[in-house]
């Protein structure tokens, strides 16, 4: 099924973050995620959920998180669970590089 989506320029988007993990940690990286995932369901008003990608290599992680708007994937990050998560997370991080997007178009099989 091939289709074209026209977006608001509100939303949805995807915001998709690319981590270069420290050597060796991609593995606790990961596990600190999942935890946070599954805490933020029903918890975050405006998330539509994330997907968590580790990569072969074992160096890099991709998380792409769908939100309503840009504005609710920015609420999350004033949080104190945000912060606290960040405290956890961040010095097995090296490097993020992350960025908006918006669909603009669709394959799916039926």
């Amino acid at each position: 099924m091939t289709q074209n989506i026209e977006n608001d320029q509100n939303g949805p988007v995807a915001f998709v973050n690319i981590f270069t993990l420290k050597p060796g940690k991609l593995d606790e990286f990961i596990a600190l995620q999942k935890i946070n995932l599954d805490r933020s369901i029903g918890n975050v008003p405006g998330w539509r959920g994330s997907r968590l990608h580790r990569a072969i290599d074992g160096d890099t992680a991709i998380m792409i998180s769908t939100f309503d708007t840009v504005a609710d994937h920015q609420r999350v990050h004033q949080t104190q669970g945000f912060a606290e998560h960040i405290a956890k997370v961040g010095p097995l991080i090296e490097g993020v590089t992350p960025a908006y997007y918006q669909v603009v178009h669709e394959v799916t099989q039926a």
